[in-house]
């Protein structure tokens, strides 16, 4: 089910938004729960990364490419 939910945005944020739903041809609503969906996993992502930096720096992997360049 669906809920309605009132956002207050600035004018030219409003008018870039209703330039992408038609030229992309969606809806505002569309735009607006796709952003939010990845802000959400973005941030839940952050804190996941957060909790195991931790026992990552005890192993040494400081970086993203001290992760990618482990050879098994």
């Amino acid at each position: 089910m669906r809920e309605i939910l009132t956002v207050s945005i600035g004018a030219k944020l409003k008018k870039r938004l209703n330039t992408a739903a038609r030229k992309y041809k969606t809806t505002k609503s569309d735009i607006v729960v796709s952003a939010v969906e990845k802000y959400i996993s973005s941030m839940e992502c952050q804190a996941v990364r957060e909790k195991l930096m931790p026992y990552a720096k005890k192993k040494g992997y400081l970086t993203d490419d001290d992760i990618y360049s482990v050879k098994d």
